[in-house]
């Protein structure tokens, strides 16, 4: 399929022979191909189609002197000028797909532009820095980011294998986003069916799906976040967008982890995006007696000493929350909470948060459970937010239906269905 445009941004300074190489590997695959000279360090040593002077068109910025600035400096300013002009191509229908190669600078700046792009947008990165923490450059987007093997330095058997499969995922990205196979991509948006997003971990997985599975035969759309740190900035971020119309909250464990220095953090602003847009959100407590660290030969001192220890897997211990730790996690839910009114409400499992919090199980811990239910009850009083109290287990057959049937209640009640 001719006609698909992949938007191709590379620092032309140091890498156009290798950048003219992909581009004519994505033609070859059937795709158009618009490259963009982001470098900031000196004149091109190829030609592109988009040169950094175009970009600086219309602002404050040359090329001279963002040649002059620091490297720093110089990096923030590309970054900001093929965010801009991404931005402009995107609403005006020109990009199918956006990718980049790069090292630590490259990196940098095609992954700042791809975390404004929308959801579904195909969004490849090419980089030396793919196999260490690339946190700081995926964020909660959706880039897809490959290991360049060898350095994008020359062309050679490794790199030019590397480039052809690179450039021809980026021609099928492209292709596949512009044919009607990528109306789900660009449906995201669309309110003919109402969309609940959840969380889950393996420790709440069958309340949650039974939760799902009876707001599905309800006609909902259901999206399902691990509740992995990502996963939950991920769901604020889509609520944000107006992709979900709903939320219910069943694994709550990111929160303990942000207040503890637990692996899975979605950091301070879990819990806001619902309130702040005004949607029905239900919020159940689960998995909000477990932290997740590191593996048991991996421990913080601070956590190795009298402490209840589970060894989940290799890769990860988890930790029973104490009665202080679930005190705080109900500080912070009612802090987050309290401005909702109506629009929130807590359903809370009194017989057990988690598949292993129950009687006979390792994070069984009864007082550090009422600890937090006694902290949500009373810091909600008055606030217009209700606390249901369930006598049920998470996992008792109808818990998750009884939530599912609160939120959609709620849910017809404010969208008049």
């Amino acid at each position: 399929m001719v006609g698909a445009n992949v938007v191709f941004i590379a620092t032309y300074d140091t890498k156009g022979l290798e950048s003219d190489y992909i581009k004519k590997r994505v033609i070859a695959n059937g795709a158009l191909c618009t490259t963009i000279d982001v470098g900031v360090g000196g004149e091109p040593t190829a030609r592109p189609d988009v040169p950094l002077s175009k970009l600086c068109e219309g602002t404050e910025f040359t090329v001279e002197s963002i040649h002059r600035m620091p490297r720093g400096q110089a990096v923030a300013a590309a970054s900001n000028l093929v965010e801009q002009y991404v931005d402009r191509e995107f609403r005006a229908g020109r990009i199918d797909a956006v990718i980049g190669i790069g090292g630590a600078g490259g990196t940098q700046i095609v992954t700042q532009t791809m975390r404004t792009l929308p959801l579904g947008l195909p969004k490849l990165m090419l980089s030396t820095l793919a196999s260490g923490n690339t946190r700081w450059y995926l964020e909660d987007s959706d880039i897809a980011i490959m290991p360049s093997i060898a350095d994008v330095a020359g062309l050679n058997c490794v790199t030019m294998m590397i480039f052809d499969r690179f450039a021809a995922l980026a021609a099928k990205a492209a292709q596949w986003y512009s044919s009607d196979f990528g109306a789900h991509a660009r449906r995201l948006l669309d309110r003919s069916v109402l969309r609940v997003g959840q969380t889950m971990y393996g420790t709440t997985t069958k309340g949650v799906t039974r939760a799902r599975e009876a707001l599905e035969a309800k006609g909902y759309e259901t999206l399902v976040f691990h509740a992995s740190g990502a996963g939950g900035r991920a769901m604020e971020n889509l609520i944000h967008d107006g992709v979900i119309h709903g939320v219910l909250d069943m694994t709550l464990a990111e929160i303990g982890a942000y207040l503890v220095g637990g692996l899975h953090n979605a950091g301070p602003k879990r819990l806001e995006a619902a309130v702040e847009c005004k949607i029905p959100m239900v919020l159940v407590p689960g998995a909000a007696d477990t932290i997740v660290l590191p593996p048991m030969d991996e421990l913080p001192d601070k956590f190795k000493n009298g402490r209840t220890l589970n060894y989940h897997n290799p890769t990860m211990t988890t930790m029973r929350t104490n009665v202080e730790e679930n005190r705080r996690i109900g500080e912070f839910m009612v802090e987050k909470l309290k401005g909702a009114g109506s629009l929130a409400k807590v359903l809370i499992p009194r017989g057990g948060l988690s598949s292993i919090d129950r009687p006979g199980e390792i994070f069984y811990l009864p007082e550090a459970n009422e600890m937090l239910f006694d902290t949500l009850k009373q810091g909600l009083a008055g606030t217009g937010v209700e606390v249901i109290e369930d006598q049920r287990h998470l996992y008792d057959p109808g818990f998750g239906e009884s939530a599912a049937e609160l939120l959609d209640g709620m849910m017809k009640e404010f969208y008049k269905k």
